[in-house]
């Protein structure tokens, strides 16, 4: 192990030392807590609350008292009842989250994704005009529009609908508009030029020339949108209140479980199954969301 790091950092300056170790003790300091929710979370609570009773570390990280019986716990009382008196259970819940984040997550990236590219790669002063639009929105906070929304959307008849949760992100106004905007500044004009001589149509032009070239930006966006609307429960509870979602459940089961250390292996087992869909969405997209994209270039 030593030849290996020493192997790695000969001919390295300093600073470049330095700054690896400094990169590896940060790494610990995320791991050691993520570590420790995992032990915990198959601790049996027993042994757990008489450990922190007893102020016994070493009874902690003892791995001979472990249990499944918190996940079975928490995927039993992980339950939330509608104002309507509808029981919702873990798996309801997690259907219901599915089709929240994942819907909300693809109008959020796909609505500013088209008009950040109309407005980069065509040359109309419309164009500027919303970029600048986008620019004010975000300098200026909206204060008290929460009842105004809920009125819009019952007028409409889309208060609590799922449509109406999806139209409701279909916004290009944020950080992930410019996001996509400088994405497609970068891409040279010479790509649609050479497109349209060969008759390619502009949609065909955006969809199978323009927009792969940042497919690593957008599936970028898409994850972390997912993992926003994942973890967030009070915009549902507000506009869709008949279907609660897991960030919800999740609220309540950590209000169900009361005292600190009898119940903190049981929060956990909850907080690992909730966490159970982000970390199969990044297995799947780590490798593509890390990568360089490489692309092509006009032969002349």
């Amino acid at each position: 192990m030593n030849n290996k790091l020493k192997s790695l950092l000969k001919g390295k300056s300093p600073t470049y030392a330095i700054l690896f170790v400094v990169l590896v003790l940060y790494t610990i300091t995320l791991f050691i807590p993520l570590l420790w929710t995992v032990l915990t979370a198959f601790k049996d609570y027993k042994f757990y609350s008489q450990s922190i009773r007893n102020e016994d570390a070493a009874g902690l990280i003892n791995l001979s008292h472990l249990t499944f019986d918190n996940f079975v716990t928490a995927f039993r009382d992980f339950k939330v009842t509608t104002a309507d008196g509808v029981d919702f259970n873990i798996i309801g819940m997690f259907g219901n989250s599915l089709l929240y984040s994942i819907g909300c997550a693809i109008c959020a990236t796909v609505v500013p994704c088209v008009i950040a590219y109309l407005c980069a790669r065509y040359k109309y002063k419309f164009g500027k005009v919303v970029y600048g639009i986008v620019l004010i929105t975000m300098a200026l906070p909206i204060v008290g529009s929460l009842p105004s929304e809920i009125r819009m959307l019952t007028s409409l008849g889309l208060f609590d609908t799922v449509s109406g949760m999806f139209i409701m992100k279909c916004n290009f106004l944020g950080i992930y508009f410019l996001l996509f905007y400088a994405q497609f500044k970068t891409i040279s004009m010479e790509y649609t030029e050479a497109a349209r001589v060969d008759g390619a149509s502009e949609l065909r032009i955006m969809l199978q020339i323009i927009v792969p070239m940042a497919i690593s930006t957008l599936l970028t966006v898409l994850v972390l949108n997912f993992v926003q609307f994942w973890n967030d429960y009070q915009i549902p509870m507000i506009y869709w209140p008949s279907r609660p979602v897991a960030a919800y459940g999740m609220w309540e089961f950590n209000k169900s479980t009361t005292g600190f250390s009898a119940k903190i292996p049981n929060k956990l087992a909850g907080i690992l199954i909730m966490a159970l869909p982000i970390m199969i969405v990044y297995a799947l997209c780590n490798k593509r969301l890390v990568a360089n994209v490489a692309v092509g270039g006009i032969k002349g």
